[in-house]
C-alpha cells in the first residue's frame, strides 16, 4: 500500500521547510550588519605654510680666489687659512727674475729708439729748411721724412712693448684687493702655478651662506628674502635665523635649482664647507585642507571620495572629494571636507553608506 501524501509531509525535510515558509504572508526583518572597528582623524584648519629641509654646506657670501695674470714658480706665500688681512696686504709672490730681466732689456731697446727718434727728427728738421730754400731735392726730403716716421713708429713699439713688460712684473705680485679672512690657501711655496690658477680664497666679510640643492617643483615656490633657519651639524646646538638670499639656474641634466640661503648674524666661529640643513618655510597653493593619504580611496569611474563619521549616529557616509597635489603623506583636498569632520584613516575597505561603526584608538 502507498504512503499517503500526509505521510510525506511529515517525514520529509521538504515539510519543514514548507511549514516555516507556510502561513500567513509574514516576512523576517533584515539582519544589520556589525559594527565594524576603524581608526579616524580629524580634519584640521588649513595650514599658511607648508616646512622642507635642504642639506648644504657652507661658504663665505663674498668669496674671492687671489691668482695670478702670469705664470711663475711662487718664491712668497705669507699667509695661511684662518688669518685676517687688510687691502694692501702680500698674499703671495712669483719669482719675477725673468721678468726683471726682460724690463731692464726693453727700457734699454726702447731708450735706443727713442735716441733714433731725436736723431731722425732733427735730421727730418735740418732737410726740410733746406728743401724749402731750394738747396735739396724733393727725393732727399722725402727719405728724411720717411726716415723720422719709421724712428718714431720703432720708439713708440719699443715703448708699448716695455709698458707690457712691466706690467707683466707687477702681476707677479698680489695683495689683498680689500679687508678679510683667508679661508683657504690652495698651493705652496716653490710650486709653479699658471695664469689663473688660484693660490689663496678671500671672504671679503663675515656674511656666510648655506649652499643648498632645491627641486625644480619647489623652486618655483621660493622667492628672496623667504625665511629659513639653518642648522650646523659642527653646532648641533644653536638655530640661526636665515632667509634665501640667491636662487640659481636649473643644474644641467638635473631637476634642480642651486639655492643661497644667507645666515643672519652668523658667528665668527662658522668656517667655509660645514655641512648644514636649512629649513625653508613654503606657503601653501590653496585654500583647502590637507588629510592622510591613507584616508583617500578611489571609485572605479575615477571619483575620490572620503568616509566622513557621524559621531552620533556613529555611522559612516562616503563623501566625493577632489583632491590636490600630494606632499609627503600628505594630499591636499580643495573641495568635499571642512576642517573639524571626523574621516577614516584605517579600516575603509569593507564600508558601505549608512553602516555603524566602533572607533577605536
Amino acid at each position: 500500500m502507498k504512503p499517503s501524501r500526509l505521510y510525506f509531509l511529515r517525514h520529509t525535510p521538504l515539510a519543514l521547510a514548507l511549514a516555516l515558509t507556510s502561513g500567513c504572508g509574514r516576512t523576517d526583518a533584515p539582519t544589520e550588519l556589525p559594527a565594524r572597528p576603524v581608526v579616524t582623524t580629524t580634519v584640521e584648519e588649513p595650514a599658511t605654510e607648508r616646512s622642507r629641509t635642504f642639506a648644504g654646506v657652507t661658504r663665505g657670501e663674498v668669496e674671492t680666489p687671489i691668482s695670478f695674470r702670469v705664470g711663475g714658480e711662487i718664491a712668497e706665500l705669507p699667509v695661511q687659512s684662518g688669518d685676517e688681512v687688510k687691502a694692501g696686504d702680500l698674499i703671495a709672490r712669483l719669482d719675477t727674475s725673468d721678468l726683471e730681466l726682460e724690463v731692464r732689456r726693453l727700457d734699454a731697446q726702447t731708450a735706443l729708439a727713442q735716441a733714433q727718434k731725436q736723431q731722425a727728427t732733427a735730421e727730418y728738421a735740418r732737410v726740410r729748411a733746406l728743401f724749402e730754400a731750394n738747396n735739396v731735392s724733393r727725393s732727399e726730403f722725402d727719405r728724411a721724412r720717411a726716415a723720422r716716421d719709421a724712428a718714431e713708429a720703432q720708439w713708440d713699439t719699443a715703448r708699448e712693448g716695455l709698458n707690457q713688460a712691466r706690467r707683466q712684473l707687477a702681476h707677479g705680485t698680489r695683495h689683498a684687493p680689500r679687508d678679510g679672512t683667508i679661508i683657504s690657501v690652495p698651493a705652496n711655496r716653490y710650486q709653479f702655478v699658471s695664469p689663473g690658477q688660484p693660490v689663496a680664497v678671500l671672504r671679503a666679510d663675515q656674511a656666510m651662506v648655506l649652499e643648498v640643492t632645491v627641486a625644480e617643483t619647489l623652486a618655483n615656490d621660493l622667492t628672496i628674502d623667504q625665511p629659513a633657519t639653518v642648522t650646523l651639524e659642527a653646532m648641533p646646538g644653536p638655530t640661526f635665523a636665515a632667509h634665501v638670499s640667491e636662487i640659481g639656474a636649473g643644474l644641467s641634466g638635473l631637476a634642480a635649482v642651486p639655492v643661497s640661503v644667507r645666515i643672519q648674524d652668523p658667528p665668527a666661529s662658522i668656517r667655509s664647507g660645514q655641512a648644514g640643513e636649512a629649513r625653508i618655510e613654503f606657503p601653501t597653493t590653496g585654500a583647502g585642507v590637507r588629510v592622510p593619504l591613507a584616508a583617500i580611496t578611489g571609485a572605479a569611474e575615477g571619483q575620490r571620495f572620503a568616509w566622513v563619521v557621524d559621531r552620533e549616529s556613529e555611522t559612516v557616509q562616503r563623501r566625493p572629494v577632489t583632491t590636490g597635489r600630494l606632499q609627503g603623506e600628505m594630499l591636499e583636498v580643495s573641495a568635499g571636507l571642512e576642517p573639524g569632520e571626523t574621516i577614516v584613516v584605517r579600516g575603509a575597505n569593507r564600508l558601505s553608506d549608512g553602516q555603524r561603526v566602533r572607533v577605536t584608538p
